[in-house]
């Protein structure tokens, strides 16, 4: 089966990003994990389907289940910056799996289907609010983060109605085409969270949140206006628009605002949510620092905020309509 040693290949890519990962810490552990078992995961499904290799059957569901708990946990650990004492009961389902591998093993596929479903629909529903859901992520990133984290949640699902599709046809076919059906399925899930992962890098120092009200009381224009403005102030004293680090939680708790007032000011004000109003103010200087001399505009993209070209070119694209090298022609020309 010509697939079956690209899955060999992905587990070296898993673990050349755990070795970029660097030294476990409080805040990588759950990434670190995460792709550990996924190369684990990728080189069992060689050694079953491409070797014929069955001594290590009793495992293979264990890292299915175990693959979107730790998805969810990787996920909890970008929006809030590290996981509380709540998130252990997420372990559950690996017990779970422990036990009916031992006294109930016809219970196995039903376990790690419900796993895929329910993390992904779990995943899914917590990016409800878009780029604003993920409080520790960089701004300038956040856009890309919740495309990625959608697509993965996406794909958890699909996996769920993969492993159901490999178990009928156990049961009408006898397994006759599970090898191939068990390496895409691993194959995609693991490209699915690589890149994920290599994209998104756990807060070094997460941010306190400001807490939410307890006493929920309605809000007119005048309040909102006013958040807004203490935003806006805040976010130009000192420059903190362009720390490239800036993320919604940070700028909340700066602001003296909960992530929720932040937002929803800049959201009913400005029309736009957090990252694109905050790299809107980036881009304004970026396009003033351009027409200043003839620095490169690498360099300027760094200096107003932006960590990679694409993102740079994308926000600059939606805020002039054209991208920075041709804009400056073009204000150069007129």
């Amino acid at each position: 089966m010509p697939l079956i040693p690209v899955t060999f290949l992905f587990s070296l890519l898993c673990c050349g990003l755990l070795l970029r990962l660097g030294r476990p810490s409080a805040r990588r552990w759950v990434f670190q994990l995460l792709l550990l078992l996924c190369a684990w995961q990728s080189l069992l499904v060689g050694l079953r389907y491409g070797y014929d290799l069955t001594q290590f059957n009793r495992l293979q569901p264990i890292g299915a289940v175990m693959i979107p708990v730790l998805v969810w946990l990787a996920f909890r650990v970008s929006t809030q910056g590290r996981l509380r004492l709540a998130d252990v009961w997420h372990f559950a389902p690996l017990c779970l799996t422990l036990l009916a591998s031992w006294y109930a093993p016809v219970w196995l596929d039903a376990l790690i289907i419900a796993a895929d479903a329910g993390y992904g629909v779990a995943l899914w529903c917590a990016l409800r609010g878009g780029e604003n859901s993920l409080k520790q992520v960089a701004l300038a990133e956040s856009w890309l983060c919740c495309r990625l984290w959608r697509g993965l949640a996406i794909l958890l699902f699909t996996v769920a109605i993969a492993e159901l599709i490999i178990t009928l046809d156990f049961a009408w076919f006898g397994g006759r085409h599970a090898g191939l059906l068990v390496t895409v399925d691993t194959l995609l899930l693991t490209l699915g969270v690589y890149q994920v992962l290599s994209r998104t890098r756990p807060a070094e120092q997460p941010v306190e949140e400001t807490p939410e009200p307890v006493k929920v009381v309605a809000v007119n224009d005048d309040q909102i206006h006013h958040w807004f403005v203490q935003v806006q102030q805040r976010l130009l004293k000192d420059d903190l628009y362009l720390q490239p680090e800036l993320n919604l939680a940070l700028l909340a708790r700066k602001s003296g605002l909960p992530a929720r007032r932040v937002s929803q000011a800049i959201n009913q004000h400005a029309g736009m949510n957090v990252s694109q109003y905050v790299n809107q103010l980036r881009i304004g200087e970026a396009a003033r620092r351009l027409l200043v001399g003839d620095r490169p505009i690498t360099e300027i993209m760094h200096e107003s905020g932006f960590t990679t070209k694409s993102n740079f070119n994308r926000e600059f694209l939606r805020v002039y309509g054209a991208n920075p090298s041709e804009w400056r022609r073009q204000q150069r020309l007129s």
